[in-house]
């Protein structure tokens, strides 16, 4: 188990992601942006209900309880990266 209780023993994460589609992984990116269904409908030119039916999919392929798991997920398997407040000083 990792930092955030997501399992990384023996490839699940490059696995599920493997899993998703372009469609799916381009929703999971911008739901770990911080982006709200409408805002993630507007971007990708999808319906509202399309978004909520795609996050849906995408939790139950990856087996994870809610949203705030799969931002986590994205960002622990480097879908996405946003910089570190401060992160200079990690360094």
């Amino acid at each position: 188990m990792n930092a955030w209780g997501l399992s990384t023993e023996g490839g699940t994460q490059a696995q599920g992601l493997a899993a998703l589609s372009d469609h799916q992984r381009a929703v999971l990116r911008c739901l770990a942006r911080g982006l709200a269904d409408h805002e993630i409908a507007r971007v990708l030119a999808v319906s509202q209900r399309q978004v909520g039916v795609v996050v849906n999919e995408i939790l139950r392929i990856l087996n994870l309880r809610d949203r705030i798991a799969a931002v986590v997920f994205a960002h622990e398997t480097g879908i996405i990266r946003l910089p570190v407040p401060g992160g200079a000083l990690l360094d």
